[in-house]
């Protein structure tokens, strides 16, 4: 397989998952804003800084109310990380491969795309966001059922797996980060809104259910946070990503220093006692595992994607 086409069959499954997950993020984001009193220090300026583009925002946005917010993250094409950009990009890495996918898969990213633009043009745009969200979320599921279920599970869909679980894995640290940003109240309003925000933030990641099947006790903060790190049965926790993501470099060749980063990133999880960082270190436990997460990107990148010299 040529690295060029292994890259866009990873970058498309990445933006794809990007998608619904920021989806997942605003419509989160916004419920909490509804729910929690005010005062309990959550802003939409936390938003932006959690998904990681606060500088591009500065750049472009005078203040991070809940109109430029929303624009930012859903039809800003300046910004990586929105919708629009995200689904745009997943269409392009496809048709340069569409060979390689069922025709089917091209189809229903090419169907995603026109829907979201035709609803961000609309002048009701602004109007009935958590249902045009909700639907972004059930189509990029659809996206991601079909290509499992239709692709032949070779090297390619490989690549397509590494993708869709390595950006699900930074993208449930970034909601967890959503947990640890409200942390700036005081105590007494923690204890009291601590199961509403921890409830939430669990059925952003459709984690709700299999918490209450799993762990079998109320939600709270740290075993909320324990579930979704440490669980190896649900999708979107973050050592299941991993496992998937270690099950797919098994089977491609060169594959040592990719391994290599996923096991370091896999002792960390599981070595870190949830109970003692949590509540005040918590944020920055997030963000080491975001930075190993990034260098299982790099080694991914450097063993199939960059250039290979030939001296």
């Amino acid at each position: 397989m040529l690295s060029r086409v292994a890259e866009r069959l990873y970058w498309m499954a990445r933006y794809i998952e990007r998608a619904e997950n920021t989806a997942r993020l605003l419509n989160a984001y916004n419920m909490l804003m509804l729910d929690l009193p005010r005062g309990v220090g959550l802003s939409w300026s936390q938003l932006i800084d959690i998904s990681g583009n606060g500088e591009d925002f500065a750049r472009r946005y005078r203040s991070a109310n809940e109109r430029n917010t929303l624009a930012f993250m859903l039809s800003d094409r300046a910004n990586s990380g929105s919708i629009i950009d995200s689904v745009t990009l997943a269409r392009e890495n496809l048709r340069t491969t569409r060979d390689i996918v069922p025709s089917e898969g091209f189809e229903s990213i090419n169907e995603l795309l026109m829907f979201v633009r035709r609803r961000l043009a609309s002048r009701n745009a602004r109007k009935n966001v958590y249902d045009f969200l909700s639907d972004i979320v059930l189509r990029c599921q659809g996206i991601t059922g079909l290509l499992a279920g239709t692709m032949s599970h070779d090297a390619a869909y490989q690549f397509v797996r590494l993708g869709r679980n390595l950006e699900r894995a930074d993208m449930t640290t970034r909601i967890l980060d959503v947990g640890s940003a409200t942390l700036i109240a005081s105590d007494s309003e923690l204890q009291r809104l601590e199961n509403r925000l921890w409830t939430w933030l669990l059925r952003a990641l459709s984690a709700h259910q299999m918490y209450r099947q799993t762990v079998r006790r109320q939600v709270t903060g740290p075993v909320a946070a324990g579930f979704l790190l440490h669980d190896t049965l649900f999708p979107r926790a973050v050592l299941h990503t991993t496992g998937e993501i270690r099950a797919c470099l098994k089977s491609l060749p060169r594959n040592t220093s990719a391994i290599r980063s996923v096991g370091r990133a896999e002792r960390h999880i599981r070595e870190t006692d949830i109970h003692s960082v949590f509540p005040a270190d918590f944020h920055d436990l997030i963000d080491e595992i975001q930075l190993e997460l990034g260098d299982i990107h790099e080694s991914i990148h450097r063993t199939w994607f960059a250039p290979r010299s030939k001296g």
